[in-house]
C-alpha cells in the first residue's frame, strides 16, 4: 500500500489540480486537461493523447454517475503518468442524459507494461466510495486539501 502511495503522490501534484473552471462542454474540459498535462511536461504529443481519449469515450463513456467523469487513455502521446482534477464551476453534459462537474483525467504511457491506468483508476473509484473523501473533493477550497483527500 505503501508503494502506491508514493507513486500517487507523483502523479497528481498541486499543479495538475484546477478548481472551479468555467468550461461549457467536454471538448472543452478533454482541451483544459491536455493543457494542464502538457504545462507540467507530461505531454509529448498533446493532440495524439486527446484523440486517444476520445477513442476511450467510444468504446465506453466514462461519465460514472454522481456527477463525476474518468475520461483516461494510453497513449503514445504521454511522457509521464499523471492524474488531472478539474473541478467545474457547473455541471455539463457529459454524455447522453450523463451530466458531470469533477473530473479526474488519466494520463499513462502507451507502453506501461503494469497497467497502471487501471491502478490509477481503481484507486480514485475506491476513494470516491467513501462520503467524506468524496465531500471533500466535491468543496475543498484548496489545491492542498484535495491533494490530502487523494493521498490519504
Amino acid at each position: 500500500m505503501r508503494r502506491e502511495l508514493e507513486t500517487m503522490d507523483k502523479i497528481i501534484t498541486e499543479n495538475l489540480i484546477s478548481l472551479d473552471v468555467p468550461l461549457a462542454d467536454k471538448a472543452a474540459v478533454i482541451d483544459a486537461i491536455a493543457d494542464i498535462l502538457a504545462a507540467d511536461g507530461r505531454l509529448a504529443d498533446r493532440e495524439l493523447y486527446i484523440k486517444d481519449v476520445y477513442a476511450r469515450e467510444e468504446m465506453v463513456p466514462t461519465g460514472i454517475g454522481n456527477l463525476i467523469a474518468i475520461p483516461h487513455a494510453r497513449s503514445a502521446g504521454v511522457l509521464a503518468s499523471a492524474l488531472v482534477y478539474v473541478r467545474l464551476a457547473a455541471p455539463i453534459a457529459w454524455s447522453g442524459e450523463e451530466q458531470a462537474r469533477y473530473i479526474f483525467g488519466i494520463a499513462v504511457p502507451e507502453d506501461n507494461a503494469d497497467n497502471l491506468h487501471l491502478k490509477i483508476l481503481s484507486s480514485v473509484a475506491k476513494k470516491l466510495l467513501d462520503d467524506k473523501i468524496r465531500h471533500l473533493i466535491e468543496e475543498a477550497q484548496s489545491k492542498q486539501e484535495i491533494l490530502e483527500a487523494l493521498l490519504t
